[in-house]
């Protein structure tokens, strides 16, 4: 019953969109599924290859109920729905948070609706220790946000002098450090970050850059961009790329002309708590 009012309050304000056919949800990198959270009549699974930050501050992810026992749809007493997709957007300037899409599933896994929210759907504020919470925890737990290790380095155009070897040979073996209200690598410290996804392909600020992808061994159309800009001091230049191979477990980071080889530091991201105090409101 809980769910069902749980859908109810979610939708409150979301456009009703009924159709059939092959699940609605669609991702470059390839769905993996990870238990986030164990309830009585429920589990709550979290697409890892869903994150996404897109533009405004705002955190993208889906995630997955399934539910023990088959719950009516509510508008439709016939039709029930065991598992239920939610694309939740998490704005990180505050604690605040809204259901982008909800589609339900039924017990054979056939599209029931799908939900689409309005562009003034409202923001909902979290419940301390509730859910939803938990959810947000769980994906700030995943890649790019965490601990690394710089294991080595690549340039980032082909033919570049390598003048600054020296220099960046004192980089490997140094930490980078990634979260929402602060980012370092080695001794740089940028009290506030700000995070979003680019297009590897098509967009032109990364063109822009001239980067020779094949001389840092990754293909765009395989790759995950992020642009990391440094609001305020802290780092100089105030802006990185981190560069995501889907097929790889390593990282890329661009630092002061070249990409820096991450990889990530056993045992850290899982247990990241995002520290509300310190996310500030930005312009």
């Amino acid at each position: 019953m809980k769910h069902s009012i749980r859908i109810l309050l979610a939708s409150a304000t979301l456009i009703l969109c009924v159709s059939a056919g092959p699940i609605w949800f669609h991702s470059e990198a390839r769905e993996q599924w990870q238990r986030v959270y164990t309830g009585a009549d429920s589990i709550i699974e979290l697409n890892t290859a869903s994150l996404r930050f897109e533009a405004g501050d705002i955190l993208r992810a889906e995630f997955r109920t399934v539910l023990t026992q088959p719950e009516s749809t509510g508008g439709n007493p016939t039709a029930k729905y065991k598992t239920r997709v939610e694309k939740i957007d998490f704005r990180l300037t505050d604690r605040q948070y809204r259901f982008l899409e909800i589609s339900l599933l039924d017990p054979a896994g056939k599209l029931i609706q799908t939900k689409t929210a309005e562009g003034s759907e409202d923001w909902r504020t979290f419940k301390p220790g509730g859910v939803t919470e938990r959810l947000f925890i769980a994906a700030c737990s995943l890649t790019p946000l965490g601990d690394w290790k710089v294991i080595d380095y690549r340039f980032a155009e082909n033919g570049a002098k390598e003048t600054m070897t020296r220099q960046l040979d004192r980089l490997v073996g140094a930490g980078v450090h990634l979260d929402l209200d602060r980012a370092q690598v080695a001794n740089d410290v940028c009290r506030s970050p700000s995070f979003q996804d680019k297009d590897a392909m098509r967009d032109e600020a990364l063109r822009q850059l001239g980067i020779d992808w094949k001389s840092i061994g990754v293909r765009p159309e395989d790759t995950r961009a992020i642009e990391v800009k440094c609001e305020g001091s802290g780092w100089e230049p105030p802006r990185s790329l981190l560069i995501k191979d889907n097929n790889k477990e390593e990282m890329l980071m661009l630092w002061e002309g070249v990409f820096l080889v991450l990889k990530r530091t056993p045992g850290t991201g899982s247990h990241w708590r995002p520290n509300f105090d310190s996310l500030k409101r930005r312009p």
